[in-house]
């Protein structure tokens, strides 16, 4: 059993390019990585691959029962209610893996967003598809979690497509990756992220030392092809006539007999061949291109709030899911990072939510949620257009920066949800925030694009209050920790 995809090339309606375009790829039996950056084609190859989506030319193996398992954690998988239902075996052992009461399903709408992300993999598992797609699965999951989702993803029997910027659950899952190169190629390389990066790596140098060797040919070429024209020059010079005493009847014979031998045309014979050549060399150079990335540090244009401290939160008991969070006095200064901890669904959105109900009314932040409904989508984008020149000139700079097509995100369509991200945040920087307010800012950004994101974060004058599970991330960004736990949340 195999999944093909053939000739496929797709483009949604607003866009000017195809984002795919005659892309040919196989999937076996086993997990398969796709790899790239945000906006690359990733998830709109996966789509297509399930069935989700319908190229506007090529094929795609039929009769294939597919599962898509989305970015967003904000809609209910189809079957959830018919898994609540069945305690049949393998319905009870997703449960115990995945840690999902017998309630859970029935308040989705409740649950945070890791556990609805659990919950849409232990559903789509117990469906038994031929073909299973997790896009992000481990967005919002917290290290138990993560590891719980690796257990059951690995029992899979199917073929799997696995888009992730997670190199851990690459690394643990898939048997080989397909990369999307720039130039909208695809190259597919044995092993999870670390083998399969390494390999690129070595790629990446080869065609690096062949066009440095190809241009020192270049270069040497050149110089000769120019010393032959030189020498071709003089020698049709010393053929011209017009210095000769038109008395000198032995000097006129002697240029016509070299120009009748062809002895004075050598030179210039050479100069034709060495123009091939260095038209040959040129070819190789151009053939050896290396893509470069530009991975630039982002700039946030803000300076620290004159106020000394920009929070205040009062001790206080809150709701929070079916129970309550016990809240301490706390306090945010001007220029204090602070990472906010703790496992899914303790209640470190509610905590978000909570305190966002305390921030001062002139107070100037940037609060980037942790997923995004269709109406932000499409305000996001209308947004940016409806900038001034400069300022958009400005928010799609930093856009580049993240290793993003400014162009493509503006066509509008399918913009991905890294996409997004990455829009909020430049556009936010115009506003010159104090605070900035983030909940798993990692969520859907590529590798590159996190790394861009910690140092811009860390070289932030301002106030940062940032929750997530990536705790390299916070330990870059963030020098306090407010750790939920337990219907407690405890200052450290």
């Amino acid at each position: 059993m195999q999944l093909s995809l053939s000739g496929v090339t797709f483009a949604y309606p607003s866009a000017q390019q195809p984002i795919l375009t005659d892309v040919s790829v196989t999937f076996p039996v086993g997990w398969t990585g796709l790899l790239g950056d945000n906006g690359c084609g990733k998830t709109t190859l996966a789509r297509i691959a399930c069935g989700d989506l319908a190229p506007d030319r090529g094929a795609v193996t039929q009769s294939l029962f597919s599962i898509m398992c989305p970015q967003e954690a904000d809609v209910a998988p189809d079957a959830l209610f018919d898994f609540a239902a069945d305690y049949g075996r393998d319905a009870r052992e997703l449960r115990r893996i995945f840690r999902i009461g017998d309630d859970m399903p029935w308040r989705f709408d409740e649950l945070s967003f890791g556990e609805r992300k659990k919950l849409q993999i232990a559903v789509a598992l117990w469906q038994r598809p031929d073909v299973l797609v997790a896009d992000e699965p481990t967005n919002h999951l917290d290290a138990d979690a993560r590891a719980q989702l690796t257990s059951a993803l690995a029992r899979f029997r199917g073929i799997g497509i696995l888009v992730s910027h997670d190199r851990e659950l690459l690394d643990a899952l898939a048997c080989r990756c397909v990369s999307f190169e720039p130039g909208g190629t695809l190259v597919v390389r044995p092993g999870g992220y670390t083998q399969a990066h390494a390999q690129a790596e070595l790629e990446r140098a080869s065609v690096a030392h062949e066009r440095a060797a190809a241009q020192e040919e270049l270069a040497r070429l050149s110089s000769e092809r120019d010393r032959r024209a030189h020498e071709a020059a003089r020698a049709d010079a010393l053929r011209s006539k017009r210095r000769v005493n038109p008395k000198d009847k032995s000097a006129k014979a002697a240029i016509d007999l070299a120009i009748y031998t062809g002895r004075d045309g050598v030179a210039g014979k050479r100069t034709v061949q060495m123009n091939a050549q260095v038209a040959s060399a040129r070819k190789r150079v151009e053939a050896a291109f290396v893509h470069k990335r530009y991975d630039g540090d982002l700039w946030v244009d803000a300076s620290p709030s004159p106020r000394r401290t920009v929070l205040h939160i009062p001790a206080a008991t809150i709701p929070c899911g079916a129970g309550t969070l016990t809240v301490p006095e706390l306090f945010v200064g001007n220029t204090d990072h602070i990472g906010i901890v703790g496992p899914n669904g303790a209640g470190k959105s509610t905590l978000l939510a909570h305190l966002r109900g305390l921030i001062a009314a002139d107070l100037a932040v940037l609060d980037i949620p942790q997923e995004l409904d269709a109406a932000t989508r499409a305000s996001t984008v209308t947004g940016i257009t409806a900038l001034s020149d400069a300022e958009r000139g400005r928010v799609l700079s930093t856009v580049a920066q993240l290793n993003s097509n400014p162009d493509r995100i503006l066509e509008g369509g399918n913009t991905s949800p890294g996409e997004l991200r990455k829009l909020m945040l430049a556009e936010g920087m115009l506003r010159h925030p104090v605070l900035i307010i983030m909940d798993e800012p990692t969520n859907h950004l590529d590798l590159h694009s996190t790394e861009a994101l910690e140092r811009a974060l860390a070289a932030f004058p301002g106030a940062l209050l940032l929750v997530s599970h990536d705790h390299a991330f916070l330990a870059a960004c963030t020098a306090r920790t407010w750790e939920v736990r337990e219907g407690a949340v405890a200052a450290r």
